[in-house]
């Protein structure tokens, strides 16, 4: 008995071999994406609600949802056109969008997040729509871990231009929100871990687009998922920091006794 699980124990180590060394990584960012979305959706519900949670939590979730379409592809060997347009539109194009539209929540005043919000679903349509309808060159994916995703949707350009529009937007409103914040903080001496916690979120989109521009010039996936690993895992530290509560002081001043009055 003990005999035949170690040999079907091997047969089965054998065929995980058989992939990439790095083929554990987009599993990995799949598990932890998952649980840090759950960690915010909870704080969020059991709170005060604050919107910037529910669209990190958003985002959390599609960092997930696009490293799964990649590990299945490993696990299967095989791109199909779903798994494509789906891991496209949720990596490439609105994760870090949401990112950035929880940025704007968190630093400015609603109705200048409610009309980014307002925008961020007009461009999620779009998004959805173009991915949903542009043609696949589903040769160009014969790899799963070596796909040029510009050749995969020639001779539109449509998909490319969101995800720049997406990534490159957000990018630039998660890493100058985080300077302008953190200078504000620091000028006022106020909001110190607020202050950290928006300075590791844009390290972490930074470590996050350093992988998707290094996956751009390797073209190879393997190049991503390391970073984005690491890069989730600190917009995750990030985030509690912005949550991180400052125990009052415990101490309280003296209050004077009141003077005694002679009696007449």
């Amino acid at each position: 008995m003990c005999a035949t699980a170690a040999i079907c124990l091997f047969v089965c180590l054998g065929d995980i071999m058989t992939f990439s060394a790095l083929t554990i990584m987009p599993l990995s960012v799949t598990i932890i994406g998952a649980a840090f979305a759950i960690v915010i959706f909870n704080h969020y519900f059991s709170t005060r609600r604050r919107p910037h949670e529910m669209v990190w939590g958003l985002a959390f979730l599609l960092f997930a949802l696009a490293a799964a379409c990649q590990a299945s592809v490993d696990i299967s060997g095989a791109w199909s056109p779903l798994l494509a347009r789906t891991y496209y539109l949720a990596g490439a194009v609105l994760n870090v969008a949401f990112l950035g539209l929880g940025t704007m929540y968190l630093l400015f005043n609603r109705r200048v997040a409610n009309i980014a919000l307002a925008l961020m679903l007009v461009f999620t349509v779009i998004s959805v729509y173009v991915l949903a309808t542009v043609p696949l060159n589903m040769q160009v994916l014969a790899g799963s871990h070596q796909a040029d995703w510009k050749s995969v949707f020639k001779p539109s350009i449509g998909p490319s231009l969101l995800a720049g529009i997406g990534s490159g937007l957000g990018s630039v409103i998660v890493i100058a929100g985080a300077l302008w914040s953190g200078w504000t903080f620091w000028r006022k001496r106020i909001m110190k871990h607020r202050m950290i916690g928006v300075f590791l979120l844009a390290a972490g989109t930074f470590i996050v687009a350093f992988g998707g521009t290094l996956k751009g010039l390797m073209n190879n996936d393997d190049y991503l998922y390391p970073t984005m690993a690491v890069g989730v895992v600190i917009m995750f530290v990030g985030y509690l920091e912005t949550i991180r509560t400052v125990p009052a002081t415990q101490s309280k001043v003296a209050q004077p006794a009141p003077e005694s009055r002679p009696t007449a």
